[in-house]
């Protein structure tokens, strides 16, 4: 896995973008995406809440790494489903088991694949130990892991 320094939307011409994620929905079926990379994805493409909220919904918390291949976007559950308040899965932080169970299913996608540092804002994990997860899973050079400019 290579690591680069830019904006990962530079990337989106040539790369599928990686969007951390939490499960869960509001009352009206979407995912909330009110934060980081997930905000700007959901500014970006107005369906994609509704998309994958109704994944959520679907798959509870089965639900897995899953590719919006209209948009080359690819959804990654960090914070897992509050099943008495799905409203309010966003609210918790990310959870490295989950993480780990993402990068594992990820690790199988083909293409050039464009990954922020996930779990590490608004799911306040420290990168030193997500870091470890992400390159044990992504190693193969279609991986970019992309830190943010400031």
């Amino acid at each position: 896995m290579k690591q680069i320094i830019c904006n990962i939307w530079d990337l989106h011409s040539t790369h599928w973008i990686v969007i951390p994620t939490n499960i869960g929905w509001k009352s009206n079926g979407d995912n909330v995406m009110g934060a980081g990379l997930a905000k700007q994805a959901a500014l970006k493409y107005p369906d994609l809440p509704k998309f994958y909220g109704d994944y959520c919904q679907e798959d509870m918390e089965a639900s897995a790494v899953i590719a919006y291949p209209e948009f080359k976007l690819i959804m990654f559950p960090v914070k897992e489903l509050n099943r008495n308040h799905p409203h309010l899965s966003w609210k918790q932080d990310a959870s490295l088991p989950l993480i780990e169970k993402s990068a594992k299913e990820l690790s199988i996608f083909p293409g050039n694949i464009a990954i922020p540092m996930v779990g590490c804002g608004a799911g306040n994990l420290k990168e030193e130990e997500v870091l470890p997860v992400l390159e044990r899973y992504l190693s193969k050079d279609n991986f970019i892991l992309v830190r943010q400019t400031a």
